[in-house]
């Protein structure tokens, strides 16, 4: 269960998660329905969660329900006794919606437009492939990490030798080839589910990775297969007691990575995209999108590309593109670094102040940004250094196993820009370039009303040495002025 707060444009953060396991699809394979036990322990949890729910202001509540439901031939009986016990009535989700919404969720943080999703859950995978954020392919398959491992013996996690072998081959088969699928070669491979997270925290563990975040963290191949390969030699036990796997999740973490790994083989892939967003995600931003399709449990491409935003992303004033434009024209700035200045442009327009520098770079570090970790560094240091220079270089040093002496120019580049173009903003000023050569540039500063004439040089001095050229600065006042033009060096 996760409690979120939704702000006034929709968009929404994590007030409160409660996870407690139940393995409510266990005995389902055999049996073909719940199991009596699992049951219990799930309207018992759903009973604490209807009570945490009660403690809070809460608006509207969005019960679903994935695989374990939908396969069991006694669902009516189990979602009966759950409306009576607990007062939530659950949405069943189709293969397709279930893929879907899931995919929703990813893509909506991460806006990779051709990528073959997957969603691992504990009784099957789903699977989206897109191009250019057009759905082209949607399976599910009975591979989630809890029936495997149940159904390939997998006592408390732990696989003999023949058995492993006959799951991964088992896993092989299921799996659609890649001609079938028809891959472009731009496409990523992106995943959500807890077997992967956790996969993603135990590596960057015995990797000494020293950011604390999974979102849009890139596992390789190579370092997939390692990590399989050294689990698969932990006893059970022992697997339990490791923080980032945890007790709830050592007994499926092998069949579920298995799953990752045969994907990755199959596919072709050498790396992989994990996200933190998923199900919950693109089920809350369907119905806040459209409550009536979110019930209806129709959804078009065009709900789909509307509830991603992709028509929606942060724009500045033509004046400010210009400028930018300018300089990715003559080769100032890259368009990785164009990229990360937006999302710093958005940041500021969002927030009229912060707080002290390391609390501003921690809040950013918080957020699950469609960016990859090294340019969410970037992001966080430049719009620090614009602020306390010496707070900056001290915080790129605790992450420089992770960033490179060019990810510092684009954190200099962008601190410069950042603070060039707030005070061109505030005194309402327009810019154009001129380049003399490529280490010569003409900034001509058209005025609107009073520049700041010693805010501006100082920026400019900062501009300089972030971009390692000389600047001549010509400030030229606004039109039907009788002012000469001004040409400082």
């Amino acid at each position: 269960m996760v409690i979120y707060n939704v702000k006034d444009d929709d968009s929404f953060d994590v007030y409160q998660q409660e996870g407690i396991k139940v393995r409510l699809g266990e005995g389902l394979d055999e049996k073909g329905k719940l199991g009596k036990k699992p049951m219990i322990r799930a309207i018992d949890t759903l009973q604490v969660f209807r009570d945490i729910i009660q403690l809070n202001p809460i608006k509207s509540v969005l019960p679903i329900a994935t695989s374990a439901v939908r396969e069991a031939s006694n669902r009516e009986e189990f979602l009966n006794i759950v409306s009576k016990e607990t007062g939530f009535d659950f949405k069943v989700l189709s293969e397709r919606e279930e893929a879907l919404y899931s995919y929703v969720g990813a893509i909506k943080s991460l806006h990779i437009p051709d990528a073959l999703f997957f969603d691992i859950g504990g009784g099957s995978l789903e699977i989206v492939y897109a191009e250019k954020f057009k759905i082209k392919k949607v399976i599910s398959l009975p591979l989630g990490a809890l029936r495997l491992t149940h159904q390939f013996d997998g006592r408390k996690g732990k696989f003999t030798d023949k058995n492993f072998k006959s799951l991964k081959r088992h896993i092989w088969d299921l799996l659609p080839n890649k001609k079938d699928l028809g891959l472009s070669k731009d496409t990523k491979l992106v995943g959500v589910g807890g077997a992967l997270r956790a996969l993603a925290r135990y590596e960057q563990r015995i990797s000494k990775y020293p950011l604390d975040k999974t979102h849009n963290y890139k596992i390789s191949r190579k370092s997939l297969d390692f990590t399989v390969n050294d689990l698969s030699r932990i006893k059970p036990d022992d697997m339990s007691k490791i923080s980032v796997i945890g007790a709830s999740r050592a007994e499926t973490i092998i069949a579920g990575s298995c799953v990752i790994d045969m994907m990755m083989e199959k596919y072709d892939f050498s790396e992989m995209h994990v996200s933190n967003h998923g199900l919950r995600e693109g089920a809350l931003s369907l119905f806040l999108e459209d409550p009536k399709m979110y019930n209806d449990g129709y959804l078009t491409a065009e709900q789909i590309r509307k509830t991603i935003g992709l028509d929606e992303q942060h724009k500045s004033s033509p004046e400010k593109e210009n400028f930018i434009n300018a300089l990715l024209s003559i080769k100032l700035i890259s368009k990785r670094e164009r990229k990360i200045l937006d999302h710093a442009e958005k940041i500021l327009s969002e927030k009229s102040s912060f707080s002290n520098p390391q609390s501003v770079f921690y809040s950013i570090m918080d957020e699950d940004m469609p960016l990859e970790h090294n340019d969410q560094l970037v992001l966080g240091l430049a719009l620090v250094h614009a602020r306390h220079t010496k707070t900056s270089e001290w915080l790129f040093t605790r992450y420089k196993t992770i960033l490179s002496q060019q990810d510092k120019v684009s954190m200099k580049k962008i601190s410069a820009l950042v603070t060039l173009r707030r005070i061109l903003e505030r005194t309402k000023s327009r810019v154009e370039l001129k380049s003399h050569g490529s280490r010569i540039l003409e900034i001509t500063v058209i005025q609107s009303r009073s520049t700041q004439k010693f805010l501006l040089k100082d920026a400019l001095r900062k501009f300089e040495i972030a971009f390692d050229i000389e600047v001549i600065l010509s400030t030229r006042p606004y039109a039907g002025s009788s002012q000469n033009s001004i040409l400082e060096f």
